[in-house]
């Protein structure tokens, strides 16, 4: 399957570094939402947002560790289920947990709070498990990275932006939820627009991944929702608290991924596709879920 990872996707330069300070943005806007009493409730109610965080981050990864290793021949793809699984909650999460009658105060904690962990884990993570891999740890062997664009990178996408968020919030709360609907509804268009971006200069590329990366997204995504849900049932959260963790386990920040990927994989196609066929994922089966559930009764 290396002719998979030869699929080439055109990335100009200069795109991709407006697709970073648009991702910069998109992080600002979830960011706006973080405040110490959020961080304060999830440190005194912390048993939703806790088990939610450690399926996110301590066990979702590891699913796609596993995906990518028997699901796949393609080294690139199974980077792109990594990278995807290891960012944050995005805000479409927020969105469809209220769509699907769960508990959004539950949703938007642990949103913002991997939000913030994310400066640290994304990375780590990410080359931890992309390390326990023959495949894609020979592929990260031969790709050089420069030490100081990845602190630009992380700088420009995670770092200022949260820093901004969360200093708004607390030295502006006023102006900061005046702008927040306006800044979410933004940020959905700014998505769009990276999507389109990437999709309108590499169509063919990415219909030709996808017949070989749909199934893995596919699947993780299903585990995804099934480990939010199932160890929300098990900890005996309630049918609203559990809602909340299966969306947001499975609902991860694709742009930023896509930001990452484009940065610094740009020839590794199958990394791209699979966080665009996850956003894809995302709009379909993920709003079809939060429809179903909403016309369950919660009990």
């Amino acid at each position: 399957m290396d002719d998979i990872n030869q699929i080439p996707f055109s990335f100009d330069p200069r795109i991709g570094m407006i697709v970073g300070v648009m991702v910069g943005f998109l992080v600002f806007a979830v960011s706006l939402d973080l405040t110490w009493e959020k961080l304060l409730r999830v440190l005194k109610r912390p048993k939703a947002p806790t088990i939610g965080l450690v399926a996110q981050f301590g066990i979702l990864p590891a699913v796609a560790f596993f995906t990518g290793l028997n699901l796949t021949d393609s080294p690139s793809i199974a980077l792109g289920l990594l990278l995807v699984t290891c960012c944050p909650g995005g805000a479409l999460s927020n969105y469809l947990t209220g769509v699907a009658k769960g508990d959004v105060a539950t949703s938007i904690s642990m949103t913002a709070v991997s939000t913030l962990f994310s400066i640290i884990l994304t990375p780590l993570l990410f080359a931890f498990w992309a390390s326990m891999n023959p495949s894609t740890l020979e592929v990260l062997q031969r790709i050089s990275m420069d030490p100081q664009r990845v602190i630009m990178t992380l700088l420009i996408m995670l770092v200022i932006p949260v820093t901004a968020g969360m200093l708004m919030r607390a030295k502006r709360p006023i102006t900061a939820d005046r702008i927040r609907s306006a800044v979410r509804k933004i940020a959905v268009i700014v998505f769009a627009v990276i999507v389109a971006m990437i999709i309108g200069s590499n169509f063919k590329s990415l219909a030709l991944l996808a017949q070989t990366a749909l199934f893995p997204v596919l699947f993780t995504f299903v585990i995804a929702v099934a480990l939010g849900w199932g160890i929300g049932w098990l900890a005996g959260l309630m049918a609203a608290e559990r809602r909340a963790v299966a969306i947001e386990v499975a609902f991860q920040n694709v742009a930023l991924a896509i930001g990452l990927g484009i940065t610094f994989f740009p020839s590794l196609g199958g990394i791209v596709a699979v966080s665009i066929l996850w956003g894809i994922v995302h709009l379909t089966l993920g709003f079809g879920l939060a429809m179903t559930w909403n016309l369950i009764k919660i009990e």
